[in-house]
């Protein structure tokens, strides 16, 4: 892993934020407080929403979800 100082960071940090998303490889910068590093990171892939109405729920589960925290054991009459 490369390690650089802070003031070659903030003078080329372009240069090396390209570098780490072109090769993957996260790069080390020392600072006098300690160690930040550059890593790549890949978002994920959107997920559109369902249309509405197309996921419905079973009596049971509208029940279910509707406790407000209570325990699922059997309810108290």
């Amino acid at each position: 892993m490369k390690v650089i100082p802070v003031s070659k960071a903030k003078a080329q940090f372009s240069g090396i934020a390209r570098r780490v998303v072109k090769t993957k490889e996260p790069v080390t910068i020392s600072t006098p407080a300690g160690y930040v590093q550059l890593i790549p990171w890949d978002l994920p892939a959107i997920v559109e929403p369902l249309p509405s109405g197309s996921v419905r729920m079973t009596a049971e589960e509208v029940r279910l979800a509707n406790r407000f925290g209570e325990t699922f054991g059997e309810e108290k009459a």
